[in-house]
């Protein structure tokens, strides 16, 4: 059996900068705040379409630059699109 496409709807591209809580994305701990690079929506397929794949530079504080970070991220914690 093929699962059914799952495309999670954000607001969220290369060059944003996005806030997340502990409980909010996977492997690693505190409040991250990143810059976005790559939105990976296709491999939310594996996760029912509530988690997503972040890719991006995590900024420890403004103006600060750290390290190249892949972050499972929840959807429900990303901006969402107005209508």
């Amino acid at each position: 059996m093929t699962p059914t496409p799952i495309t999670p709807v954000v607001a969220v591209a290369p060059g944003d900068v996005v806030h997340l809580r502990e409980q909010d994305y996977q492997h690693g701990s505190g409040p991250l705040r990143l810059r976005i690079v790559c939105v990976r929506l296709d491999l939310s397929l594996w996760y029912d379409g509530q988690w997503v794949w972040l890719e991006g530079i995590e900024m420890p504080s403004p103006g600060r630059t750290g390290r190249f970070r892949h972050v499972l991220a929840r959807i429900a914690a990303l901006p969402q699109p107005q209508d």
